[in-house]
């Protein structure tokens, strides 16, 4: 489990170094964040740890969403979503964040800047927020995965 959570909060604070770095959103909370197993041990280790301490909220074709007991604390805040990604040899990241914005304004802002891509999926849109030099990927959504989930966090 320590491994786990060693591995989200590393997630955290990159895509939020990234997030600061390039937007002007340093207050944005963090919302959701997948860990993207880097082999089939890995997922195996890490899908076995968080089922202690969650229960599975989302079924994807990439792995499974879940909803923690107790939040895990995070320089962006308390983090309660986690989704365990399948190792995938297309997605070399550790991982990403999704951050809550007013999305409205922020794609605005940001939709036509390097580095950030359109991303539409059937039920929400987000800007994905990516730089060669960061092992992960910052991602703000339309509406929050939670509401997508109809889920209250706090």
């Amino acid at each position: 489990m320590i491994k786990l959570i060693t591995t989200i909060r590393y997630i955290v604070d990159r895509t939020t170094e990234l997030k600061n770095k390039i937007t002007n959103t340093s207050t944005a909370p963090v919302e959701f964040a997948c860990v993207f197993c880097q082999g089939e041990e890995e997922y195996q280790e890490f899908t076995h740890a968080i089922e202690t301490v969650g229960k599975i909220v989302e079924e994807t074709p990439s792995g499974y969403t879940y909803l923690l007991n107790d939040s895990i604390p995070t320089q962006a805040g308390p983090l309660r979503l986690i989704e365990i990604r399948k190792p995938d040899n297309e997605r070399t990241e550790r991982g990403d964040a999704d951050f809550n914005t007013d999305y409205k304004t922020f794609k605005k802002r940001y939709q036509r800047n390097p580095g950030f891509e359109f991303v539409k999926r059937e039920t929400f849109e987000m800007l994905r927020l990516s730089r060669p030099n960061f092992d992960v990927m910052a991602c703000f959504s339309n509406i929050p995965k939670s509401k997508i989930l109809g889920i209250k966090l706090w």
